[in-house]
């Protein structure tokens, strides 16, 4: 029993190598969610209608709206920030996202 202790040490630390690795392969082979191309066509159209737009560092308007501090935790409140979206990627198992308010 003591001989094989070592092996064991061994093995353990092989399986949590791969497992990492295994990990790591899943999360670079995700691809980043996208908002509802309706919803990101509405967006457009109401801010068109109304004559504003979002500032680039805020939110990207004109590429993925549900970026930047749509999907942070910046406060919908925030005054900062005006006009402003949050979404909700939650969705298709986190591959798309909602605009929420």
């Amino acid at each position: 029993m003591v001989g094989s202790s070592p092996l064991l040490v061994l093995g353990f630390c092989v399986a949590c190598i791969f497992g990492q690795l295994f990990e790591l392969a899943q999360a670079q082979n995700r691809t980043p969610s996208a908002t509802d191309p309706a919803e990101v066509t509405a967006l457009n159209t109401i801010f068109q209608k109304w004559g504003i737009s979002a500032s680039s560092n805020q939110w990207n308007i004109s590429g993925e709206p549900c970026s930047g501090a749509a999907i942070d935790s910046t406060s919908f409140d925030d005054q900062n920030h005006n006009p402003f979206i949050k979404c909700d990627c939650s969705y298709n198992s986190n591959s798309t996202c909602h605009i929420t308010q």
